[in-house]
């Protein structure tokens, strides 16, 4: 071994002999790192998407040591790759076969930056001869930027459950790239998500770090209030709060999802919504009157099993500060999911019969529904510069107003 100090620069040098390595074990190693070199994916980012340390993989791609790729990742080299399994692992070797490496192993080290050179031969049973040549580069001292658009979608995310259970980094990096259309890199995706694992950072959005299977997991940390939408999620039943337009208490009522696999609102038996101005009295005039309306097919076992859980909205719906927050110049991102929230269950009542066929006119209305593409279609999700919303207000306004009234009438007494 040679040390020596250049110009405040370490540099070790190692020469290393290695024989009868499975060639198996590196031919998949070395397929792999291939692919991830011509994809731009560094060994921090193999690392985080195996769920592991930011050196993991370094340490893997070590061709003089016997750490080799657990057969756990096998399954996933391919979504990390995006390659078929044939282009990783070859099925033509001979069993058992076997190589020897010789080489050299080089380490440079200043403030700025690491790297390590792997130089060496692989010697095949036939006797032929083939070089490689690994260079690994971990570069220290620069500050990680935050993708503020991509930490918008994740807390959107948290916010819809998406993390009530724990999720793999890999699980989570192929949702956001194959099911979203996200142009994200695995080096961003660790980022945001150690942003949020920061609690004091923004405690409504907080994720945690765990392990599952020896693999880094992620998840919201629960209140008593996650406790209970988990809940509900599970039985398909949710409890919403109502601001009506007029200056009256809130009201609550239930929103489901029926054995059909469509969203309503329970009501009456007449058609009217069934509320009531406290969460306990709904949850009172649920028990008393089951002969009045029509219940969910699992209304008893969620009234029965919720024992010590705290009840909560999962939802607030407040037409007033929509439209307070659509006067303004530059629309708040709050206030519009706010909007497409309304509609949308003003949208579960309006298709859930031929009796709210009024409704579902008002509810259809160009203006109302060219917002709720826009927020859809050009807002949700998108990684690019989003188009610019441009719409009559005053139009907006009046439709959304009559919408509203006319949902309120289905609430009875308001």
């Amino acid at each position: 071994m040679e040390e020596q100090e250049l110009n405040k620069k370490i540099v070790i040098v190692e020469n290393h002999s290695r024989n009868n390595v499975p060639r198996m074990d590196f031919e998949i190693l070395a397929n792999f790192y291939r692919i991830c070199k011509k994809k731009g994916i560094t060994e921090r980012e193999v690392s985080f998407l195996f769920g592991k340390h930011d050196k993991y993989f370094t340490e893997i791609l070590n061709p003089f040591h016997k750490e080799d790729i657990k057969s756990e990742f096998l399954d996933i080299l391919p979504s990390i790759a995006s390659r078929g399994i044939q282009e990783i692992i070859p099925n033509k070797l001979l069993s058992k076969e076997a190589i020897d490496i010789q080489g050299s192993y080089i380490f440079e080290k200043n403030i700025q930056s690491e790297l390590i050179y792997y130089k060496f031969t692989v010697s095949y049973i036939d006797g032929t001869r083939k070089n490689y040549r690994w260079k690994i580069e971990i570069n220290k001292g620069n500050r990680s930027k935050v993708n503020n658009d991509l930490l918008k979608i994740l807390k959107k995310l948290i916010s819809n459950g998406y993390f009530n259970k724990p999720k793999y980094a890999l699980t989570v990096y192929l949702f956001l790239r194959e099911k979203l259309k996200l142009k994200l890199s695995p080096l961003s995706l660790q980022i945001a998500l150690s942003k949020l694992i920061n609690k004091k950072i923004d405690p409504d959005y907080a994720l945690e770090k765990g392990v599952n299977n020896t693999r880094v997991v992620y998840s919201k940390v629960m209140t008593a209030k996650d406790v209970f939408s988990n809940f509900c999620q599970n039985n398909n039943i949710w409890i919403s709060k109502y601001e009506p337009l007029k200056n009256i208490s809130s009201l609550f009522f239930i929103w489901y999802q029926d054995i059909d696999q469509n969203d309503k609102l329970l009501t009456w038996n007449n058609g009217k919504i069934l509320y009531a101005h406290t969460i306990n009295d709904l949850l009172q005039l649920l028990k008393d009157n089951d002969k009045s309306f029509n219940p969910p097919i699992n209304l008893a076992q969620w009234l029965l099993n919720m024992k010590e859980l705290l009840p909560s909205e999962a939802i607030i719906y407040s037409p007033n500060r929509i439209m307070k927050g659509f006067a303004k110049q530059d629309i708040p991102d709050d206030i519009l999911e706010d909007y497409v929230n309304l509609i949308n269950v003003i949208g579960d009542l309006a298709y859930q019969g031929k009796q709210y066929e009024e409704l579902l006119s008002l509810h259809d209305s160009p203006v109302l529904k060219m917002v709720w593409n826009y927020y859809n279609y050009h807002y949700l999700f998108k990684s690019k510069k989003n188009e610019e919303l441009g719409f009559d207000r005053n139009e907006f306004k009046i439709a959304l107003k009559h919408l509203v009234q006319k949902f309120e009438e289905y609430l009875g007494s308001v």
